[in-house]
């Protein structure tokens, strides 16, 4: 059996240019059709087939993930779609991905939107108080692989191409001019100190924009679609019997592997957070923060030098 159209391609690239033989695309997929049918067919079959997502109504079930584009900083981003309307449920930047500050995003979005049914999200222990909640008031777990995620995974390339690609940039730019080194703990705390209400600020005005855009699949907005089906349908009562193929106990998630991020342990005095409290943070007129980050570590800096 012939090896595909790759490999032919590749064979008769490397003669064409040994001998200077000029052959057309479309003749060579006629030839293969000829002397390989058989392979083409068995091939056809092994493709990947465009799979449909489907739920109910709005808090069937929510997606959630951790985005770790900026975690070379420390930088966290803890976020949650409905799956239904897409609707963003919660998108916070947080400093740890420990289990209590991602169940505490969870809890807010909760408390505003109501509980869902089911929660996705991958085996990472940073999930385990938001597994224990859920199935403690009878929902469903759903765990597995981040890449298969599929509504907050596409949610994350819009994020990083909207909000996190800028700071990604703005971050390496102050590294390579030697303004940050992330290795110092004063310059991380610093860092925090500066930008961590900033993307947040950037995230809820993204989030702002995504739920009144115009989405073509359904002709609506995520936001009018999750309101809509939140009225019609009821889902504040647990499920009489959760899906035994899709849940997970929470005791599973302990067994993960994957690293849970701390926050800086660099701690500031009182006269030290009360200075850089008083440090103006307009970035429109501090070329995008970055001054005000020198401001905040030289600040640092100084009360560092003092004996405790």
């Amino acid at each position: 059996m012939i090896g595909g159209k790759e490999n032919v391609k590749m064979s008769l690239t490397n003669k064409t240019i040994l001998h200077s033989v000029q052959v057309k695309r479309s003749q060579l997929r006629e030839r293969l059709h000829i002397v390989d049918k058989e392979g083409i067919q068995e091939r056809r079959h092994r493709r990947l087939h465009r799979r449909i997502y489907n739920v109910e109504a709005p808090n069937y079930v929510w997606h959630i993930d951790s985005n770790h584009k900026l975690i070379r900083w420390r930088f966290i981003i803890s976020g949650g779609v409905d799956g239904f309307s897409r609707f963003v449920v919660f998108l916070k930047c947080i400093d740890n991905n420990k289990s209590k500050t991602v169940y505490g995003c969870f809890k807010k979005a909760v408390a505003k939107y109501g509980i869902p049914k089911k929660v996705r999200t991958d085996q990472g222990m940073e999930n385990l108080d938001i597994a224990r909640y859920i199935l403690d008031n009878g929902y469903g777990m759903i765990t597995g692989k981040s890449v298969h995620n599929q509504r907050v995974e596409r949610m994350w390339r819009d994020v990083y191409e909207g909000v996190l690609s800028y700071f990604h940039d703005l971050f390496f730019y102050m590294e390579e001019e030697s303004i940050l080194d992330p290795l110092d703990e004063r310059h991380i705390c610093a860092l925090h100190f500066v930008f961590l209400s900033n993307i947040n600020h950037k995230l809820d005005t993204w989030n702002e924009a995504w739920a009144n855009h115009r989405l073509r699949t359904v002709r609506s907005t995520s936001k009018r679609l999750f309101l809509a089906g939140a009225i019609n349908v009821n889902t504040d009562r647990p499920s009489q019997t959760a899906d035994e193929a899709d849940t997970v106990n929470a005791n599973q998630l302990l067994h993960e592997s994957r690293p849970i991020f701390q926050q800086s342990t660099y701690i500031v005095s009182q006269q030290c957070q009360q200075e850089l409290e008083h440090l103006d943070t307009d970035f429109e007129i501090s070329r995008s923060g970055v001054q005000i980050f020198i401001q905040a570590v030289h600040i640092i800096l100084i009360h560092d030098s003092f004996p405790n």
